[in-house]
């Protein structure tokens, strides 16, 4: 399935939080192209205010926590409002802190640019005809915490908005897409579809192209970029568009969502289990599995019951349970908390999400777009 989304510039953004899926990468690091940037301690010295959450449903385990600074600057010829994320909790610190480094530098290099042609103009204006104030807003979008839960991807976008006096201002996207590993890595579209990536979502964006024709601009499109932009969002790939680069600037940038390939294979404990359940994704894009399969497995007893269509699971001193429909999940001593998904009943075997697995069962959970491996916590 193939969806789209219109993004129109804006001078007023919401970071937002969902939990995702998804693979393993292998770059230096998860700038949005492969220019080196310098920073100064200006930029990394500046306060940190509110922080925002990542996520409220969860106990997220190995989750990174954003932060938002926020830069601003005032004068009568131009002004700058910087929302800049901040990024803490990474299991690679080196990379983490090359990150931060590295998205603060980018802005005020856009900002100190645009400070300098502001000047420029306004002085060759020289009263002889209106100079309008130029502007540089930017802002973030969290679309995948890093997490257990979201497969160890930290994806979101930085959009940085500048108007130089013209009818409307102009917003770039850049996107930043990262394995949270002990060796951080890039995420790229190849990781996600394979070799053959470019001709999968070719086909996709030529099909929505097709769907929507009044909206792009006629044979334009012929091939996505080396450096494409791109998000991950529940087991989907959003391929992103700059303004004007196939449609108009009133379509914004737009946006085609792919389904990223569902693993084939399962992988627990070493063993790759074969007969009964198969791994799918639910209408809400969150990649379910089969629950006995997979808990007996890893050493657990489960019992059913049909009157309340719940089971129960033990091992040892472990317990836990769960009913069909309800999106909750409980444990050791903790409140009770959601995981995106309730477990559902399919072809007759009970399925919950992935996620249970690491978040309920405490075993760590790893994937690619081949298999999924589980291994049972030794602790």
């Amino acid at each position: 399935m193939i969806s789209k989304r219109f993004k129109y510039p804006l001078k007023q953004l919401t970071l937002g939080a969902l939990g995702t899926l998804f693979i393993v990468a292998s770059a230096p690091l998860a700038f949005a192209d492969e220019a080196a940037v310098t920073t100064s301690n200006e930029v990394t010295a500046a306060p940190i205010v509110t922080a925002v959450p990542i996520s409220a449903q969860l106990p997220a385990t190995g989750g990174v926590t954003i932060q938002e600074k926020k830069l601003t600057l005032k004068e009568d010829i131009f002004d700058y409002e910087l929302h800049l994320p901040v990024i803490s909790g990474m299991k690679d610190a080196k990379y983490q802190q090359a990150l931060n480094a590295n998205i603060a530098a980018r802005a005020m290099a856009v900002a100190d640019g645009m400070h300098k042609q502001a000047k420029a103009d306004a002085a060759a204006a020289d009263g002889q005809y209106e100079f309008r104030p130029y502007s540089v807003y930017v802002s973030f979008e969290v679309y995948s915490d890093g997490s257990d839960a979201a497969g160890n991807v930290l994806s979101f976008k930085v959009l940085t908005y500048t108007y130089t006096g013209g009818a409307h201002g102009g917003t770039l996207a850049q996107t930043y897409n990262v394995k949270n590993t002990a060796t951080a890595s890039q995420l790229k579209l190849k990781d996600l579809f394979g070799s053959n990536y470019k001709s999968i979502i070719n086909k996709a964006v030529a099909a929505d192209i097709k769907k929507h024709e009044d909206i792009y601009f006629p044979d334009v499109f012929k091939t996505i970029s080396d450096s494409q932009a791109f998000y991950v969002k529940k087991n989907k790939a959003y391929i992103i568009f700059q303004q004007y680069e196939i449609a108009p600037y009133a379509a914004g940038m737009p946006e085609v969502a792919v389904n990223i390939p569902t693993p084939s294979k399962i992988v627990v404990n070493g063993t790759t289990l074969t007969g009964a359940g198969k791994l799918f994704v639910n209408k809400d894009g969150f990649l379910m599995a089969p629950l006995r399969t997979l808990a007996v497995q890893l050493g657990y007893t489960l019992s059913w019951n049909t009157k309340t269509q719940s089971t129960e699971l033990t091992k040892g001193a472990q317990w836990t349970s769960l009913t069909v429909g309800k999106d909750r999940y409980t444990y050791a001593k903790l409140a009770p908390f959601t995981l995106g998904a309730a477990p559902v009943v399919k072809d007759n075997l009970l399925y919950v999400p992935l996620t249970f697995f690491s978040q309920v069962l405490k075993a760590q959970v790893a994937y690619d777009q081949n298999a999924v491996t589980i291994t049972a916590d030794a602790k």
